[in-house]
């Protein structure tokens, strides 16, 4: 995973384990790198949130042992809420959109969050 200046890319492989229809990576593997490099967006832009609502559109099936592209970015904030849209590509055709999301994250206020998830608690 790298920053640039739109947002966060990252790039991985989907094997035979990610498989769903033949050949072809299971919709929920796409939703689920969406989703983590989505997060990881906000917290690069300087307000971690957690998912509220993630929007998926299939705009072409994921090919298997083919190197992807995975791009997220924060596109405005209001208050707490964040907004976050990412794609999917094939490496080497960043122009052929296979997978785009628009999610939805929320900030949650400092006390909340060391309620939440206690193991966090790194500052005292």
């Amino acid at each position: 995973m790298k920053p640039t200046a739109d947002g966060l890319v990252g790039h991985c492989t989907l094997g035979i384990a990610h498989e769903g229809p033949p050949g072809y990576g299971h919709g929920g593997m796409s939703a689920m790198l969406l989703d983590e490099l989505m997060g990881r967006a906000c917290a690069a832009a300087g307000t971690p949130g957690l998912t509220v609502s993630l929007q998926m559109r299939y705009h072409r099936p994921v090919p298997l042992e083919t190197p992807l592209r995975i791009l997220a970015r924060v596109t405005s904030t209001d208050d707490r809420k964040i907004f976050v849209s990412g794609s999917i590509t094939i490496q080497t055709d960043p122009d052929a959109i296979l997978v785009t999301a628009d999610g939805v994250f929320i900030a949650p206020d400092p006390h909340r969050t060391r309620t939440l998830f206690p193991g966090l608690q790194a500052e005292a």
